[in-house]
């Protein structure tokens, strides 16, 4: 025994010496580095730990690194972003096998891979670049364990309140900066308005447009949780009036007939409003205080998100916006559908005002050219102005992407190969790409042929599925109304891609996200009352 314990230390002599040269060696590359490396390396090392210690931790990190990705550059053209999900994903996967008789809950396995089968499909046949399809594959690779590591880790309301708030926080936060941005008028010459008082807001996006379509991918999720609370904190401060009113009419023998009039707070009322009634006076004052600030949080959270899209002044994000709000009305029932009308009334009466010239020019011209975004023409034939030159440029990529999606019907150029097979088919005289069709939808015709749209439409549809399902199965509580933020979500971004593409900068790690929630919450049916 002595022998093995001595043995033991021995083992042990040369690792508990590491540590302490560890921590030297980082206190003195922290003291010889710049600020801004030094901050990067310890919040990186920090993010190393947490996720080695809990992987939920780093599926958190790689929501929450979205904004931040292009900060650090990696090798091998890696973002910060996906050497999160990598790390969190390989970490769980060892948990996994160190315990393989715990059930994963992975759902939805079949159109994932069926759309991945496609893209690599693409790739094979493509007569194009097989490395630019292999960089393609390799952002959705990155999104599809995004989602894998949602389920697999994401095992208990706990994780999932923090999940949504990873959701909610990292646009909040690009929000925050867009709205500096645009009302200080801090951006690029080109991305000036209103006569150069504001700014388009960008956050750190680099361009106004993947900007509001990062929080299209998340401003519904905020709006009906903060409508939620809201209502629940209104259930609230009612409770009490309501049981003071039955007492005093019970004292005076009228208990029936108030039992007939007023209708009493049911059970889920009673939790879905921060459970006040029985309890001491202690637990009272910690629910009231703990709904009011959440109300506050959510209500925070969809401000923020609505002025910076606002901000953006993109009109993709404000008909994606548009299109997301029907889907919330549509989903959510009659009360949502009123508010959903008086949208529609509001806008039509900014429509009259600006008609009367009462509402600054910019503003009206901006909302005028979203009806030119709609029309089908040829680019090669219109006179390009100031005035015209974005919608020109932007049906100029959609003819191209048609005509690559004519010469490939099957499986396209390639993932990936937009840009290299561009100069075969651009329209004169656009001969320079701007990265993407413009359009996600000929996009993906373009690069992976019809076989390509029709995997992701499978895709989209079997995620809706699940967040309809997540709404009918939970009907009244907290996660119910997150698979109707969800189905918001799927609706802005689909509204939104038909202008853009909305699947770069790995801000599909932020859709596999919501794309997983509405499965997650699913797992709490037993108990649909509880937030």
């Amino acid at each position: 025994m002595a022998t093995l314990s001595r043995s033991r230390t021995r083992q042990l002599r040369p690792v508990t010496l590491l540590i302490p040269l560890g921590i030297a060696l980082l206190v003195g590359a922290l003291v010889v580095l710049p600020l801004w490396i030094a901050a990067a390396l310890v919040a990186g090392l920090i993010v190393v730990t947490l996720t080695i210690i809990e992987p939920a931790f780093g599926l958190y990190a790689a929501i929450l690194s979205v904004p931040v990705q292009e900060v650090v550059s990696l090798p091998a053209g890696l973002t910060v972003t996906q050497a999160v999900v990598f790390l969190a994903f390989s970490t769980w996967i060892l948990r996994v096998l160190a315990h393989p008789e715990r059930k994963l809950g992975l759902r939805l396995l079949a159109p994932w891979l069926l759309f991945l089968g496609v893209q690599v499909a693409s790739i094979v046949f493509t007569p194009y670049s097989k490395i630019e399809g292999l960089l393609q594959f390799a952002r959705w690779v990155a999104s599809f364990l995004a989602f894998l590591l949602a389920l697999g880790t994401i095992t208990d309301r706990r994780r999932a309140w923090g999940l949504l708030i990873a959701l909610l926080l990292g646009p909040a936060i690009a929000a925050l900066i867009g709205l500096f941005q645009f009302v200080t008028a801090s951006a690029p010459a080109s991305f000036l308005i209103l006569g150069g008082r504001f700014a388009r807001a960008y956050a750190t996006f680099g361009k106004p447009n993947p900007f509001a379509g990062y929080l299209n991918m998340s401003w519904p999720l905020a709006v009906v949780l903060a409508g939620f609370f809201i209502s629940a904190k209104r259930r609230e401060n009612l409770e009490p009036r309501t049981k003071n009113l039955t007492e005093e009419q019970a004292n005076k023998g009228t208990k029936e007939q108030s039992t007939e009039t007023l209708p009493s707070p049911t059970a889920t009322d009673a939790e879905a409003g921060g459970g006040l009634g029985k309890g001491s006076g202690v637990r009272a004052s910690s629910s009231v205080l703990g709904s009011r600030f959440l109300v506050l949080i959510f209500t925070g959270f969809a401000f923020l998100l609505l002025a910076g899209l606002f901000a953006s002044y993109s009109r993709g994000g404000w008909i994606g916006s548009i299109a997301g709000l029907a889907v919330l009305a549509i989903v959510t029932g009659r009360r949502t559908a009123a508010l959903f009308g008086l949208f529609v009334i509001v806008g039509l009466l900014v429509g009259l005002l600006g008609a009367f010239s009462l509402l600054p020019a910019a503003l009206t011209d901006r909302l005028q050219t979203i009806t030119d975004n709609l029309r089908i023409f040829d680019a090669g034939q219109v006179s390009v102005t100031p005035d015209n030159f974005a919608i020109v440029e932007r049906m100029a990529h959609w003819q191209a992407g048609w005509r690559m999606f004519s010469a490939y019907p099957l499986f396209g150029v390639g993932a990936g190969n937009f840009n290299v097979a561009y100069p075969e088919f651009f329209v004169a005289p656009w001969a320079t790409s701007q990265g993407h069709a413009h359009n996600y939808y000929i996009h993906t015709l373009a690069e992976t042929g019809i076989f390509g749209l029709l995997s992701y439409l499978l895709l989209i549809g079997a995620m809706v599925r699940e967040a309809l399902r997540a709404r009918r199965r939970l009907d009244g509580s907290v996660w119910g109304l997150a698979g109707v933020g969800v189905c918001g979500i799927i609706a802005a971004v689909a509204g939104h891609n038909i202008f853009e593409n909305l699947h770069v900068l790995n801000m599909g790690i932020q859709l596999s996200g919501v794309w997983a929630l509405s499965i997650i919450a699913q797992r709490w049916t037993d108990d649909p009352a509880s937030a």
